[in-house]
């Protein structure tokens, strides 16, 4: 966060870093808080003056079941009397920000400053035409078991995010879209492999498979990839014809022949034939996807190989939650940082995979989920230039 203000007749600017925290005070009542550290001034500060960072808290209203106005204060010890509640407040658009508003608080040799250009149409960007892409094709492959009692609402939702999150990648590059769900009644092996079977794509063309329900692993399996449990009721006998390994999805689509396959498994790895749901909710900032369109097309049209990977190691077990799985969110997460105008890095699927394993392993800390055990995913990234 920048802030700026006037002291003494003098202009100063802080760059502040913030954490976000979620917990219950001691009158029961849940908080957001996003803690200020490390404050930098940005201009320079010849009187050598200190920056408290501020704090930003929201409480919950159990009446309304939303969460009411922030509070703000800069007192470290969070002494509730010193607590300011926040009046006003403008949600800032990119299209009508200029570039005097943003020398107000960057300077003109920043990263962040140039990036914020690029986001808000200042300066030339990517403007080759999305016209050309049109013959290439984007194929969503989602199976998800919307049906089970324990975890098909967190699959239906996830099911949900994906399919609005990819029908916009496809539509941001202009290409071509078709998606393949499995879900509910038609949930079985039978579909999966006929849809898998019908799938035909061209060389160019982007390949998605993501799997969402429960997993396990034979007792005396070697592979370190889980297996998909397929059956349409969890009171069917599980076996070789209810079930399917993650790696066998991988050798069919790799022999399909697109340029570029992504395939994804949230489910377990053990073999308990359960994947544990928890309670805890995971507030969602309201954030506008700001993406550059050119790392967008730098991970879909100039990339070529394929990624697999799952949400747990072998042993463990992943966590859905109402809101969805654990490693799903955080897949869609790691993405969208990755392809921000403020992400200075190299944008590539190692890094997303890379992350969305590390967020989900975060999620399911104590920190975070009371009542969870740690995930791990793995993964296999096989990515080159197109």
């Amino acid at each position: 966060m920048r802030i700026a203000y006037n002291y003494n007749n003098a202009y100063n600017v802080v760059n502040v870093t913030y954490s976000s925290r979620n917990g219950t005070n001691s009158q029961g009542i849940k908080y957001s808080m996003l803690t200020g550290y490390n404050p930098v001034f940005i201009t320079e500060n010849k009187a050598g003056l200190r920056y408290n960072p501020d704090y930003l808290i929201w409480f919950f209203n159990n009446t309304t079941q939303n969460w009411d106005t922030p509070y703000t204060t800069d007192d470290s010890l969070l002494n509730p009397t010193n607590y300011v509640l926040v009046t006003t407040y403008r949600k800032l658009d990119p299209k009508t920000i200029n570039d005097a508003y943003l020398r107000t608080y960057f300077g003109s040799n920043e990263s962040q400053y140039l990036s914020l250009k690029k986001m808000c149409g200042l300066t030339a960007g990517d403007n080759s035409s999305v016209a050309e892409n049109k013959n290439y094709k984007f194929h969503l492959v989602l199976i998800a078991n919307t049906f089970d009692p324990s975890i098909g609402g967190g699959c239906n939702t996830d099911k949900i995010n994906i399919r609005n999150e990819f029908r916009q990648v496809a539509d941001a590059l202009g290409l071509s879209f078709q998606e393949y769900i499995v879900e509910g009644a038609a949930f079985s092996k039978i579909s999966v492999l006929n849809t898998l079977n019908s799938l035909m794509p061209g060389p160019n063309d982007i390949v998605m498979f993501i799997y969402r329900g429960h997993g396990f692993r034979w007792k005396d399996q070697t592979d370190d990839w889980p297996r998909m449990d397929l059956r349409p009721s969890s009171y069917a006998d599980i076996t070789i014809n209810s079930s399917m390994n993650l790696s066998e999805v991988y050798t069919m689509l790799q022999n399909k022949g697109a340029r570029l396959n992504i395939i994804l498994g949230d489910c377990c790895n053990s073999e308990v034939n359960i994947s544990p749901v928890t309670s805890n909710n995971y507030l969602t900032f309201q954030v506008d996807n700001n993406s550059d369109i050119s790392k967008l097309k730098n991970l879909f049209m100039n990339s070529r190989g394929t990624i697999l990977s799952s949400a747990a190691q072998k042993g463990e077990v992943s966590w859905s939650t109402p809101q969805g799985g654990l490693y799903s969110m955080s897949f869609l997460q790691a993405m969208r940082e990755e392809i921000s105008y403020l992400n200075s890095v190299d944008c590539n699927w190692n890094n997303i995979i890379t992350k969305t394993i590390l967020l989900a392993r975060s999620k399911s800390t104590p920190t975070f989920c009371s009542n969870c055990t740690l995930q791990n995913g793995i993964k296999y990234v096989s990515v080159g230039k197109q």
